[in-house]
């Protein structure tokens, strides 16, 4: 899951669109999909996510971040401004190989995200959202089916 999007401030710093929320509700209710966060957000840590996601009572449970591909020293020590966004951050190369590392590549899921950077091979799994509108009633449906395909 990648989130950006419509957001406001809590503690934890921005926050979620309620109708996104809802609709990753309705997700995590018809699937029992659980949740890998694939987001800058990510680099907070797993036990921050996962608390945040527990202080906000999001639906679902989240299990794991995507592994970077970039190290995070390079990260850290890169001028961005010198340096192209595809050359630092993969998302696809990242899902690959949290999918390989969990040995789940079988298995149904869904890569919900507002950017299209993505291995070619997962195109059947993207639900593809608007940064604007975020995550719609008919992307969560998309969603679903994609999950409980057998």
């Amino acid at each position: 899951l990648q989130f950006e999007g419509k957001i406001w401030q809590d503690r934890h710093g921005a926050s979620f669109d309620p109708e996104a929320v809802k609709q990753l509700q309705a997700i995590v209710d018809k699937t029992h999909a659980d949740i890998v966060i694939e987001s800058s957000w990510k680099y907070l840590g797993l036990e921050a996510m996962q608390e945040m996601w527990q202080d906000r009572q999001l639906p679902g449970r989240v299990i794991d971040i995507t592994p970077s591909v970039v190290s995070d020293s390079l990260l850290l020590s890169a001028d961005l401004e010198q340096i192209s966004p595809s050359a630092l951050h993969c998302k696809g190369a990242e899902i690959a190989s949290w999918l390989y590392d969990n040995n789940i590549q079988d298995t149904p899921y869904a890569i919900i995200d507002d950017e299209y950077v993505i291995l070619e091979s997962q195109l059947p799994h993207l639900v593809l959202t608007n940064p604007y509108d975020g995550l719609t009633e008919e992307l969560a449906m998309r969603a679903i089916n994609i999950l409980n395909q057998q």
